[in-house]
């Protein structure tokens, strides 16, 4: 008995995987490769958001969550007014609880690709944030995505699902995973 060659089975695993998410080490370029995935995709209308980093004299102090309907916020800095702190960072739950739900909740509603660059440690306790992105996951609209390898509890959450593949961005792999990402969405 001869064995079956997985290329047969291949439309039906592509079939399963909605929501694609990158990771990698800092600098890698995560942002870069969702960038060139949504360019590659002109025809989709997409919806979410992006985390951009706040530069001071050239040095990184904080963090804005960017709504791709426009609205922006600084959710992290290094001299936020606030209790919460992670690493050098104090940072706003409200932020994720506010424009961040309000940003999942739009792109729910009428969006082709829901983005999510990036998601991090910090989100992890905003319990109305983290159940949008379940909600989006869980949802028809397929996810592009990126998080940081240290976003464990991220990381936890998307490894259960059957829906869901993971790249990790390499110096190898950066310039050729665009095109192999938009081949998995289909769309």
């Amino acid at each position: 008995m001869g064995a079956i060659s997985l290329e047969i089975y291949m439309p039906l695993i592509r079939s399963k995987i909605k929501n694609i998410f990158v990771t990698g080490g800092i600098h890698s370029g995560k942002t870069t490769v969702l960038n060139r995935v949504i360019s590659g995709l002109p025809h989709l209308k997409v919806g979410g958001f992006r985390t951009i980093p706040i530069i001071e004299h050239g040095v990184k102090k904080g963090f804005v969550f960017e709504s791709l309907t426009g609205d922006s916020m600084a959710f992290a800095h290094v001299s936020l007014d606030t209790d919460r702190q992670f690493d050098i960072y104090r940072y706003d739950l409200n932020v994720f609880d506010d424009l961040g739900v309000k940003s999942l909740t739009s792109a729910l509603s009428d969006c082709d690709l829901i983005l999510m660059d990036e998601i991090g440690m910090m989100e992890r306790d905003s319990i109305d944030f983290r159940q949008m992105i379940l909600n989006c996951l869980n949802s028809s609209i397929p996810v592009l995505g990126s998080f940081q390898q240290r976003a464990t509890w991220f990381a936890d959450l998307l490894r259960i699902r059957n829906d869901t593949t993971v790249f990790e961005v390499t110096t190898s792999n950066r310039e050729t995973l665009p095109e192999q990402i938009i081949s998995l969405l289909s769309i």
